[in-house]
């Protein structure tokens, strides 16, 4: 079924024909797999990836990653692919022998997935210069935090064995702070208020929670409203965090509270934890006259979690698909460089996805929808600053 999803600022592609844009090591490169695959030649490659501790199945950035594994298979019989999915108790040390337990299995290129793996992946990748990695929400320099002593990354070996894919999220999370904002001066206008929470408190669940954060006071100061954010202050960095990304029973009563408070869209940062919001919401207007909506993270909610689509007001999404499956047919065709991805609204590496079957998303007014397609264009163009960090 087409259904009409349009990525703002992008061009939506079907999986199989994703065309990223990659910028490493100061050059940009085009990985297309719909193109590349008639005229390139895959080597005999083994694709490993090791989750974070929310699973495989997470509807969120580790089915993301597996999803690039299996898109980038699915171009060459010459590729195969392997994947560990950490348990919900995981702990750096799990990750440690997991990644060890791939570089016995001689895999070509490694893939872990986000940012408590940085240490782990620096340090078997400086131990291990022969064989690739790409890490998903971490950079390519070392993370320098566990006590053990390691150079800092220089750009030769073994630094260069190491893409970093990261994601501007700020940007896209900025036009759902935007829209969250509009619905609740819609919707509750002499109270306002909305909100957002993380996993855990580190740069990739704060950069979104931020860009959230200034996309509601943008809001307040061109519309002259006064919407309240509940569960962060960019200012002071201090919010709401279930402390993991598998409790989804913290975070659906975390979000029971903040739809006590008046939340009308409430923004989980926090991977499979975003189920117990779905969960907190759909009771909550099944019950009350006002209704809440939430903004799904990091994929497409009503692709991930159809069955709560009508409950999506949009989605707040990174090319972790894209960017793994480039990784991977990099290595495959010898082409692999060590630096760093960079995913923003004007390369497709973050994109906000506005779903028109969802019953939220259709109660936005069309002056709404217009502004978010100007201050795309306006974060695209440099004109539009959206800072992280407080």
């Amino acid at each position: 079924m087409n259904r009409g999803i349009k990525f703002w600022g992008t061009r939506r592609f079907a999986p199989s024909a994703v065309a990223v844009v990659l910028v490493l090591m100061g050059t940009s490169v085009v990985a297309g797999a719909s193109t590349r695959s008639a005229h390139v030649t895959y080597g005999k490659t083994l694709a490993c990836e090791v989750t974070d501790t929310g699973g495989i199945n997470d509807k969120s950035f580790n089915a993301s990653a597996y999803l690039g594994l299996q898109e980038a298979a699915k171009v060459s019989p010459n590729i195969s692919q392997s994947v560990i999915s950490t348990p919900s108790t995981g702990t750096e040390s799990n990750y440690d022998s997991e990644i060890a337990s791939f570089v016995s299995e001689k895999c070509d290129i490694i893939i872990t997935v986000g940012f408590l793996m940085s240490d782990a992946t620096w340090n078997a990748a400086v131990n291990n210069p022969s064989i690739h990695f790409a890490q998903v929400d971490n950079g390519d320099t070392s993370p320098g935090n566990d006590g053990i002593a390691i150079a800092p990354f220089t750009g030769t070996a073994p630094g260069n064995n190491i893409l970093g894919l990261t994601y501007e999220t700020q940007q896209d999370a900025f036009l759902g702070g935007y829209e969250a904002a509009a619905y609740a001066a819609l919707k509750n206008p002499k109270a306002p208020k909305v909100a957002t929470y993380g996993g855990e408190q580190f740069s990739s669940v704060t950069d979104y929670m931020d860009g959230f954060y200034d996309g509601v006071q943008y809001f307040n100061s061109k519309m002259k409203k006064n919407v309240q954010v509940l569960g962060w202050n960019e200012k002071t960095q201090k919010g709401t965090f279930i402390g993991s990304f598998s409790d989804t029973a913290t975070a659906r009563a975390d979000s029971v509270a903040f739809l006590g408070q008046g939340a009308t869209t409430i923004f989980p940062v926090a991977g499979n934890d975003g189920l117990g919001t779905t969960s907190a919401v759909r009771t909550w207007n099944a019950a009350h006259k006002l209704k809440a909506n939430v903004e799904w993270v990091d994929t497409d909610g009503c692709v991930s979690d159809a069955a709560d689509c009508n409950l999506f007001l949009n989605s707040v999404t990174k090319g972790v698909t894209a960017s793994v499956k480039a990784a991977v047919l990099d290595q495959a065709s010898g082409t692999f460089a060590g630096g760093d991805y960079i995913g923003t609204l004007a390369n497709g590496g973050a994109a906000f996805v506005q779903d028109p079957e969802s019953a939220m998303a259709k109660q936005l007014p069309k002056s709404v929808i217009s502004a978010v397609a100007t201050i795309t264009k306006g974060i695209e163009s440099g004109s539009i600053k959206v800072p992280v960090g407080g």
